[in-house]
């Protein structure tokens, strides 16, 4: 589990994400995630790296970088989606609030998942009306 500490650590730096820093939207920051060495060591991880991730969401919370959230939540939805949606529902909520351009659209998406929702499958993008319908959901 060590080495999942520091590359959930090395994540905290969104310049150490393999092109992270070059994405102009929500797709092309998924396709940097996918093709991330420490992000697909993470996945494959599984369970292990879900408390660690979490830990460091509640640490950071909002003050995280909004890459370094997004990947995080990236993550997550591929290894759990039951913790996903209990880790990332109240950051998500807070950050309808003031919607960035990226954290909103991995965390509806994994949201969505777990209740259900359609989401494109190879597009992380959710309209406004998608967003609005996710909050609406979780907070119920």
């Amino acid at each position: 589990m060590a080495d999942y500490r520091k590359d959930v650590a090395r994540l905290k730096k969104p310049e150490n994400i393999t092109e992270a820093m070059y994405a102009s939207g929500p797709y092309t920051l998924m396709r940097a995630f996918e093709r991330d060495k420490t992000v697909n060591r993470l996945i494959k991880g599984g369970d292990e790296v879900v408390p660690l991730i979490e830990r460091e969401l509640k640490r950071g919370g909002m003050r995280l970088d909004e890459i370094t959230r997004s990947c995080y939540a990236y993550i997550l939805g591929h290894v759990d989606l039951d913790a996903a949606a209990r880790i990332l529902k109240p950051l998500f909520v807070r950050a309808m609030k003031r919607p960035d351009p990226f954290f909103i659209h991995f965390a509806a998406r994994a949201l969505r998942l777990k209740n259900r929702l359609p989401v494109k499958p190879m597009d992380p993008l959710h309209s406004r009306a998608e967003l609005l319908e996710t909050l609406d959901i979780i907070q119920r």
